[in-house]
């Protein structure tokens, strides 16, 4: 193999006799990968459990049951026990486990597992297990009538290791559930109103009611801590004396937050009464954050933190703004920014005596005693774009530092760093081209596990003593993709129409040579930095394509704009360097990026094919077709990710402009479009739309339909495959060209 280098960008030579040693990457291929996840890590660092996952045994989902609250879709995995210091790996379970919650014990030599099934009445039907790991046994906790455990119980043990605390759930309250749910479907008359609560909204709370308890996992008795009631979350002490929840208290539907909650806060000791520590409507945020101790919590509202023992009488502001006397305008300092800086809390110190906010400024450590901060990361919040990608991992053990997973904002330099907060120097401890992803540190400190990959093939679990020394690699997933052909990506820059520098990547056909240009594929959605293996563009390359990931400039009031902007200029970037053919582009995307394809095939007919998945073309229909979704499909349009910016009645124009459905007429490229009819978040519907409109205006159009299909469309296997033949053949028909013309003149 050689390599090149032309205007900035890395061009790989690929020899025929490489490409010919291995197989092909196939759409079967694609059900084969398997992913990790990882369940606990023991607190002294020394073993991980982590579930194995793959498609294929997980292709098939009862959408219909989409908003059951007793439904529980399944998740099939391996259970692994890995030593992070030998490597070695047991296998507890014979075959796939529905495992929901994972929890080792203080002294990391037994695992509790939390697994779920059906019943045949179609109800939740859980187990409670235990894996000791000197004995090598499995061993089913004995379930007890009238001790059943929720489906979505949290799992943790007592201190002692000798009770599990979990939340219990009366299958009263889930045949209830499920008849409310049955109703709204079936009927055979449903009646639905202006009441405080939307229907949908309502039965998606449902699930709730819970009791909390702790269990013998000897005999499976359950003592209960607290009597069953609406918790949205919960928490058990680190000594175990007391434990902490989020109560329900909503009484309406939100229109500003997709299920939005409001939470008291409330505490009881094991044995004792429930007591209030915040009434609902006091903090914004539905899960503040909590003090290791778990005796003091810490939350921002209107960019304001506070923080309060759960003692206390009320919540105190760490960050206060200036007091402005009624009527009188606020003091302006010149020097000064005119609006109050606004402040997150991340995570509290392992004492409890800091608070680590962050804000558009930087991140601050400050004293939770009497507030006193200091920056320790100074950000540039005039031009984002230059910052280093920063997410916290945790603090040191000592309390002197901050672990940060850390990438360059232009290149992919990215690894994990340590913030002396003495020096508030920001210090490498790994940093080069490799994806990390999924840092996570031991309580004791002594470990960091982490994902990584060289960012073109799956990830593979790995282990590092403190200071990331030692690292070693604990999983080989995908042993078989090695004899399997996979594209090289490479992180492209370029400018949209308005001067803005993007980031894309791109992935190179497999063989790709030097001086022929190849059909090129552009998938679309927000913004794409990272690489990461992609089974579809795997797919593609090895068909001869190259695939690009663009990002485009969304701008609330007029994101339609933005694709146009963005992905023409990712266009004309490719085939500047000599990659892409002008006379050969595709164009495709799921979801938003579906509802991007189209709007962006009635601006420019430079796409030779293109392909819709589940993405909507008519934002006035879609507006209110939340069926199933709560407010979620008024609230996108008007605060979030559609980015119209107010509803149907203030913004019309807005709403007509972005519906794709008004525009069709202007349409040139060939489209096909995909659609499951049991999808809950796209309707079948707006494919449907598309579909006649273009039939109507004599397109060339092909509609798709998946039956038993949700937001992803197909489910089976055999869908999965046939699923991704159809794209491939898609662009083979319009985007396949005899080879000679494919060479650069």
């Amino acid at each position: 193999m050689r390599t090149l280098v032309a205007a900035g960008v890395l061009l790989l030579t690929v020899t025929s006799s490489t490409a010919q040693q291995r197989e092909a990457f196939t759409a079967d291929d694609i059900l084969r990968v398997a992913t990790l996840t990882v369940l606990d890590l023991s607190e002294d660092g020394r073993r991980v459990a982590a579930s194995v996952r793959r498609l294929r045994d997980n292709a098939v989902t009862d959408h219909r049951r989409y908003g059951d609250p007793t439904y529980v879709a399944p998740s099939m995995v391996e259970l692994l026990v890995i030593d992070t210091r030998s490597g070695a790996i047991e296998r507890p379970a014979t075959g796939l486990l529905n495992i929901r919650q994972a929890a080792w014990n203080r002294a990391g030599d037994r695992l509790a597992l939390l697994t779920a099934a059906e019943s045949a009445a179609g109800l939740p039907l859980t187990s409670l297990w235990v894996y000791d790991v000197t004995r090598k046994t499995l061993v089913e906790v004995p379930r007890r009538t009238g001790h059943e455990v929720a489906a979505t119980s949290e799992l943790a043990w007592t201190p002692d290791g000798t009770r599990l605390f979990v939340a219990l759930r009366d299958p009263a309250d889930d045949q209830a559930a499920r008849a409310a749910f049955t109703a709204l479907v079936q009927g055979p008359i449903v009646v639905q109103s202006s009441a405080p609560f939307l229907d949908w909204d309502r039965l998606s709370r449902a699930n709730r009611r819970r009791a909390l308890a702790t269990i013998d996992p000897v005999t499976g008795a359950a003592t209960r801590v607290v009597p069953s009631t609406p918790i949205t979350s919960y928490q058990l002490s680190r000594d175990g004396s007391f434990v902490t929840w989020l109560e329900d208290a909503t009484t309406k539907t939100s229109y500003d937050v997709i299920g939005g909650t409001d939470n008291a806060v409330k505490t009881a000791r094991l044995g004792g009464e429930p007591r209030t520590v915040l009434e609902a409507r006091v903090f914004e945020t539905s899960t503040p954050r909590w003090s290791d101790d778990g005796r003091m919590l810490a939350y921002a509202k209107k960019g304001e933190a506070f923080v309060q023992r759960i003692d206390e009488a009320a919540p105190r502001s760490i960050t206060p703004r200036p007091k402005v006397e009624p009527g009188a305008a606020p003091a302006k300092d010149p020097a000064k920014d005119d609006e109050p800086e606004s402040f997150s809390v991340t995570a509290f110190s392992r004492d409890g005596a800091r608070v680590l906010l962050t804000s558009k400024k930087g991140w601050y450590v400050a004293s939770v005693a009497d507030g006193a901060r200091e920056r320790v990361l100074t950000l540039d919040d005039t031009h984002e774009e230059r910052n280093p990608k920063l997410t916290f991992v945790d603090w040191t053990p000592g309390g002197d530092g901050l672990l940060v997973q850390y990438g360059e904002p232009d290149r992919w330099r990215r690894g994990l760093s340590r913030l002396d907060l003495r020096t508030r120097q920001l210090l490498p401890l790994v940093a080069d081209a490799s994806l990390y992803q999924r840092f996570q540190v031991s309580r004791d400190g002594s470990t960091v596990i982490f994902q990584k990959s060289d960012g073109d093939r799956p990830a593979d679990l790995y282990a590092a003593d403190a200071g990331m020394t030692n690292v070693r690699k604990l999983t080989d997933l995908n042993p078989w993709i090695a004899q399997t052909s996979v594209p090289t990506s490479e992180l492209v820059s370029y400018r949209d129409a308005d001067g803005k520098v993007l980031h894309g990547v791109l992935r190179y056909p497999v063989g790709y040579e030097k001086g022929k240009r190849y059909p090129t594929v552009f998938e679309i959605y927000e913004t794409f930095f990272d690489n990461g293996f992609n089974g579809r563009a795997a797919l593609l390359a090895n068909h001869g394509y190259a695939v690009f990931h663009p990002s485009v400039n969304l701008v609330v009031g007029r994101p339609g704009e933005s694709w146009a902007k963005g992905v023409t200029a990712a266009a004309n970037r490719l085939i500047d360097l000599g990659i892409a053919d002008p006379d050969r582009l595709g164009v495709h995307g799921t979801s938003y990026g579906g509802y991007a394809t189209v709007l962006l095939v009635t601006e420019t007919d430079r796409f030779k094919a293109a392909i819709n998945i589940s993405g909507k073309v008519d934002m006035v229909s879609f507006y209110t077709d939340s069926e199933r979704l709560g407010v979620r499909n008024t609230h996108a349009p008007e605060k979030s990710q559609d980015r119209i910016g107010g509803t149907l009645w203030e913004y019309p124009e807005r709403f007509i402009e972005h519906s794709a459905i008004f525009r069709l007429d202007r349409v040139k490229t060939p489209l096909l479009t995909i659609s499951g009819d049991q999808d809950p978040n796209v309707p079948a519907n707006q494919s449907r739309e598309l579909y006649y409109a273009l039939r109507r205006l004599g397109k060339d159009v092909v509609w798709v339909r998946y039956v038993n299909g949700g937001h992803r469309p197909p489910n089976s296997v055999d869908e999965s495959i046939d699923f991704e033949q159809r794209i491939v053949a898609w662009y083979d028909k319009y985007l396949k060209a005899p080879a000679a013309a494919a060479t650069q003149p």
